[in-house]
């Protein structure tokens, strides 16, 4: 069961493709942020993991058990008894993949039982994006 606290170590552990980016945010944030405290887990999640989905949402040789493994990660998010889990899932990866047509509609055919309800959620508050616009990655 994945906690707020322990969520970032359990994300470089399934996808160590990330951690080069992740050290990057490191640096990035201990820059930024020259001592306060910050436990991250939304920069990591939005600027690492988000664009990790999106490259391979989009990618035209997708890798399907990678693919796979993300909603089963994010699935396991959206069951976890930690509320801040779940908001990290709703608020940053959810909202995200809303934002782009081309990865709302390739995601959600994907997405398992209780994160389609979450997203459910999302889709309530978010309007339809754009069609035509293309997601951007950092």
């Amino acid at each position: 069961m994945y906690t707020y606290y322990g969520i970032v170590n359990e994300l470089l552990a399934e996808f160590p493709e990330i951690s080069k980016n992740y050290a990057e945010e490191i640096a990035w944030i201990k820059d930024t942020f020259k001592g306060q405290e910050t436990g991250g887990q939304t920069i990591y999640f939005d600027r690492c993991f988000c664009d990790y989905i999106g490259h391979l949402l989009v990618d035209e040789r997708q890798d399907n058990m990678e693919i796979e493994k993300i909603f089963t990660f994010l699935e396991d998010m959206a069951v976890s008894e930690d509320q801040e889990v779940r908001n990290l899932l709703q608020v940053t990866v959810l909202e995200y993949l809303r934002s782009w047509y081309l990865l709302q509609s390739r995601s959600e055919k994907l997405m398992l039982p209780e994160t389609k309800k979450i997203f459910a959620h999302v889709k309530s508050y978010l309007q339809e994006p754009e069609q035509d616009a293309l997601p951007y990655f950092s």
